[in-house]
């Protein structure tokens, strides 16, 4: 149950940066210097999301759950300096990605939990 949990938030993620992909390509002058960024930014949302979507499946992979774990966190602080250079930390588009993103970094956090855990266990099997 918590594995489709943690999927849906990794898809929620990949959604949410597709609709930034969309405003930027609607709302931007193409080609400008903050359109590519723009998309930058969206782009790194939906390799996270799609990483966020592969730790889940990969419990005991604990390179990809750090990877997503500091990424995901990242991405939070770039939401919230998008926030303050908008001035406004309550617009929905960062209450989304913020929402979204603490809770694959939750989820992140648990994999790592778990895996040092089965790895404890697997040095005192063998002891």
């Amino acid at each position: 149950m918590l594995k489709r949990v943690d999927c849906v938030f990794g898809a929620l993620l990949v959604l949410a940066s597709l609709g930034h992909t969309f405003g930027t390509l609607k709302l931007l002058p193409a080609w400008s210097g903050m359109w590519v960024w723009s998309l930058g930014a969206a782009l790194a949302g939906l390799l996270l999301g799609a990483l966020n979507i592969v730790r889940a499946s990969r419990s005991s992979d604990t390179t990809i759950a750090v990877l997503t774990t500091v990424g995901t966190v990242c991405w939070i602080l770039v939401v919230l300096a998008f926030g303050r250079t908008i001035g406004n930390l309550f617009d929905p588009r960062v209450v989304g990605h913020v929402a979204i993103s603490s809770v694959l970094v939750i989820f992140g956090v648990l994999t790592l939990a778990r895996a040092a855990g089965s790895a404890a266990e697997a040095v005192v099997a063998r002891s």
